[in-house]
């Protein structure tokens, strides 16, 4: 059952074939497009400890760590009623093969994930209320929390996340499930196979593009707005975030940045919030 996917979201400098294969090979998968490459070990569990909290959906939402079930919204696959469950298609599916769908050999390439994996019998308005629908959002915040706390909701609900960063990893040492899903850095001084640089808002755009495309259900979290913003402009910054938001809505994806609104002017922060809609930080 601790089966492990390695994703490997593979460049190549002197081609333009942004086409993605899929290559499944003993419950790995590689996923290959023309943008970058990440290479990455990630455990999907079960969740089974800890005063018996519910075990994770069978679509791979971790069910012990989501705001909706915390807040007592939504009773969660494992106490709900069982014909909710059974009105599920991946549910049905994941039971019939004994897996989870994360686990399954046919994760990436399975039509029943792709059709329902955006909806859940079990969402109503309350839960619906509780996460963030498709689209761009912006956080005001001088840290991470607040902008950590929305991408790993999103992850708990089962979403594939990408993490985009500026500062270092070490951010992350209080974040565990966040600091196992790929991560991008921005940063020009060591070139590696996972970085971008910063200047070059074309292939950024392209690297999130590409994995909003790809994922069956994709939430990207880019940290380091205020550095692109310094590189780039705020003009060109502003088209990123409208193209960006754009393509949130054409995949059904999310995006979340976060800016310390002290260090831009007030018409540059304008500019940003026109593109994105504002979340509070608690």
């Amino acid at each position: 059952m601790h089966s492990a996917i390695v994703w490997s979201l593979c460049t190549s400098l002197n081609s333009y074939t942004h086409g993605i294969s899929i290559l499944i090979d003993a419950g790995y998968f590689i996923i290959s497009s023309g943008l970058f490459s990440i290479a990455l070990m990630i455990g999907l569990k079960l969740s089974l400890s800890n005063q018996n909290p519910p075990p994770d959906a069978r679509c791979g939402a971790v069910c012990s760590r989501c705001s909706s079930f915390l807040k007592q919204h939504c009773p969660s696959c494992a106490y709900g009623p069982e014909a909710v469950r059974l009105s599920c298609p991946l549910y049905v599916c994941a039971e019939k093969k004994e897996t989870l769908c994360t686990e399954c050999p046919e994760f990436f390439q399975c039509p029943i994930y792709r059709a329902h994996k955006k909806t859940c019998p079990f969402e109503n308005a309350t839960v619906l209320a509780d996460t963030l629908p498709a689209g761009g959002y912006l956080i005001h915040e001088q840290t991470l929390d607040a902008s950590l706390t929305a991408f790993s909701d999103r992850i708990a609900r089962g979403d594939m996340a990408l993490l985009i960063l500026r500062q270092s990893p070490d951010i992350l040492s209080e974040w565990p499930y966040v600091e196992k899903i790929p991560i991008l850095y921005l940063q020009q001084t060591i070139p590696q196979d996972n970085s971008l640089d910063p200047t070059n808002l074309a292939k950024l755009h392209l690297s999130i593009q590409e994995f909003f495309k790809t994922a069956p259900r994709p939430t990207v979290l880019l940290e380091g707005l205020e550095y692109l913003t310094v590189h780039n402009g705020i003009d060109r910054i502003a088209k990123f975030l409208h193209s960006i938001t754009t393509c949130t809505k054409e995949c059904s994806s999310r995006f979340i940045t976060l800016i310390d609104p002290r260090v831009l002017h007030q018409d540059e922060l304008n500019l940003i919030e026109a593109e994105l809609e504002i979340i509070q930080s608690q």
